[in-house]
């Protein structure tokens, strides 16, 4: 007689292997979307904390001043020839501009400020990392210009830059 496995012990070896996967896959796919997530939130608050430090060092953004020069977040657009003055990209979950971020230099009593623009369609992980409670904070944020308005998204460098949740007003 040989010894081995009838083909019912294999089937059901295969069910319970169909099952482990079926809980498992979900639960992999959520662990790397929440990471993704950590990861968008990381980068803005590391983004903010680099350009308060480079204004603080240099005072402003000339016209010359590179993304690369101030932080080493990676963009989806910003090579080493794009000017800070410039809209970057900010790619989350496969939407290539679910974050836009832009340096402004001071002008008059306006002070210097990041401005940030998000995808108003944003779906999956982008829709996410916008509702997170440290990104809406910052695109909750304003800066007042020196005729007293307001620019909403906006946080002023040199503010505080450990926006965790959303101020009650």
């Amino acid at each position: 007689m040989k010894k081995g496995f009838t083909m019912i012990e294999l089937i059901f070896v295969i069910v319970i292997l169909g099952i482990l996967a079926s809980v498992a896959i979900p639960r992999l796919a959520a662990t790397r979307e929440d990471a993704e997530i950590s990861a968008a939130v990381a980068n803005l608050r590391t983004l903010v904390s680099d350009v308060s430090a480079y204004y603080t060092a240099k005072g402003t953004f000339d016209t010359n001043t590179k993304w690369n020069e101030i932080t080493n977040i990676r963009f989806q657009n910003a090579s080493n020839d794009l000017k800070a003055t410039a809209d970057a990209n900010l790619k989350i979950g496969g939407v290539n501009d679910c974050i836009k971020v832009k340096f402004v230099d001071k002008t008059g009593d306006t002070p210097a400020h990041i401005k940030f623009t998000k995808q108003s369609s944003a779906t999956g992980t982008c829709d996410q990392v916008l509702k997170s409670a440290p990104v809406t904070a910052y695109l909750d944020s304003t800066v007042t210009k020196s005729n007293g308005q307001t620019e909403s998204n906006a946080i002023a460098i040199g503010s505080s830059t450990s926006v965790y949740t959303k101020s009650s007003s």
